[in-house]
């Protein structure tokens, strides 16, 4: 079993907001041993407690603030004003900087997709919280609240494709893997329609790309869709008749 304290660091944090300076854990490189990864690319480790999305939103135990790696750099004078308003003020004292639980990361989460909405932050960048949210909630095994929150990523991640702006929520969020992670989402939150439409247009990236194990991974969950589709209308005439 891996010893948490080792296997986490402090790393020095600048509020965007208040500018003040704390920490927040995050989890040392080659510290974890990956058990699985899920086809919308949750990963599971065998030490579930320091998987590292738990220590991705940062919280400001000054202000309130709460936000990833990925959000703007800095916020105008109209946001910081939102902010001051509308978080800080009613802010009371936390601190998340220790060893977190689930239940700290998700609300931690809630106070990331609060702040962004606030402060204007890309929809790539919205969609990666609800996802993670999303994930968070599945190691709970709150499938209502899983399905809420893949659902509004999929909105998310549509927005952030229509806008071409994914790349700067994630680095290595390349054109085709949006568009598969988009099916995949629909799929699981059974819009199979929409989620077949967007593995074929996964798909017609063939000797486009050098991403083969996305494109292996859509043919699989366009299948897979496909009969999820054929099951649900089948379930449908049957009542009808």
């Amino acid at each position: 079993m891996i010893d948490q304290v080792s296997a986490l660091y402090d790393k020095k944090i600048a509020c965007l907001h208040c500018q003040s300076t704390f920490t927040s854990k995050r989890v040392r490189s080659g510290s974890l041993s990956m058990l699985k990864r899920d086809s919308d690319f949750c990963t599971y480790f065998k030490e579930q407690s320091l998987n590292p999305i738990l220590y991705t939103v940062n919280v400001c135990p000054s202000c309130g603030l709460a936000f990833s790696d990925q959000f703007k750099q800095h916020l105008t004078p109209s946001q910081k004003k939102l902010v001051g308003e509308l978080i800080s003020a009613k802010w009371t004292p936390k601190e998340f900087g220790g060893i977190r639980s689930l239940e700290a990361a998700l609300a931690a989460y809630k106070l990331a997709i609060y702040a962004a909405e606030l402060t204007d932050q890309v929809h790539s960048v919205k969609a990666g919280l609800y996802l993670r949210l999303a994930w968070l909630c599945r190691f709970q095994e709150n499938q209502a609240e899983e399905k809420r929150f893949l659902h509004i990523a999929a909105n998310e991640y549509e927005q952030s494709f229509i806008h071409s702006d994914y790349t700067q929520g994630e680095k290595e969020m390349s054109e085709v893997r949006v568009l598969y992670l988009i099916g995949e989402l629909k799929r699981r939150v059974e819009q199979y329609d929409e989620a077949i439409q967007y593995f074929s247009r996964t798909l017609e990236y063939r000797n486009r790309t050098i991403e083969t194990g996305i494109l292996s991974m859509a043919q699989d969950q366009w299948a897979q869709a496909r009969e999820d589709y054929k099951a649900i209308k089948q379930k449908q005439a049957a009542k009808i008749s």
